[in-house]
């Protein structure tokens, strides 16, 4: 069983967390991404059952980038696996046995995206 979804351009985790009175918190940015990907793929509507509850799964992830520049490419991983959990297509990020990220070309339209392949193995 195979799922494709596209996303808009993560917050890398370097942008991901602040420190905020000597706690470590999501940034805003990582809140509105979150906020983003919940009402672009509503848990409870889309998936009112957890996909894939206890299967293997392999990730895809392609990265669009919105400009021509350099970066580090697990530096996205993390909150993309985070929405799709929380998006209820699986339980844990641990049942990802495969994880594979390809730079590809950047988007034209200069925002930047992401296609997440999800298949069972």
């Amino acid at each position: 069983m195979k799922k494709r979804l596209r996303m808009k351009w993560p917050v890398s985790m370097n942008a991901m967390y602040r420190n905020f009175r000597g706690r470590s918190i999501l940034s805003k940015r990582a809140r509105d991404y979150y906020n983003w990907a919940e009402e672009k793929y509503p848990a409870h509507v889309i998936n009112p059952k957890i996909r894939w509850p206890t299967q293997s799964l392999r990730v895809t992830i392609l990265l669009h980038p919105p400009k021509a520049y350099t970066y580090d490419i697990d530096n996205y991983f993390k909150q993309i696996a985070d929405c799709l959990k929380k998006g209820r297509w699986y339980t844990d990020d641990s049942q990802i046995y495969e994880l594979k990220g390809i730079k590809r070309n950047k988007d034209p339209n200069k925002e930047g995206f992401v296609n997440v392949l999800i298949e069972t193995i």
